[in-house]
């Protein structure tokens, strides 16, 4: 298993879930999981589902996301 680099992690997630300028398939394949659990952790509903409104996520990758909030 590859190592994780939280600041990478947080950066994708930023990137991916609030500006738009990164999707899942450009970003490495380790960190794709931790990227969304991060953000299930960390972003709210509404969040998560702005970036699917903005096509900043798939309805496939929102699904997984909220999948994963506790």
């Amino acid at each position: 298993m590859a190592t994780i680099i939280n600041s990478l992690k947080i950066a994708y997630s930023t990137a991916i879930f609030r500006h738009g300028t990164k999707r899942f398939p450009e970003i490495m394949a380790p960190y794709v999981t931790p990227v969304k659990e991060y953000a299930s952790a960390t972003y709210t509903k509404a969040e998560i589902e702005k970036a699917r409104d903005n096509g900043f996520i798939t309805e496939e990758e929102y699904t997984d996301t909220i999948g994963l909030v506790e």
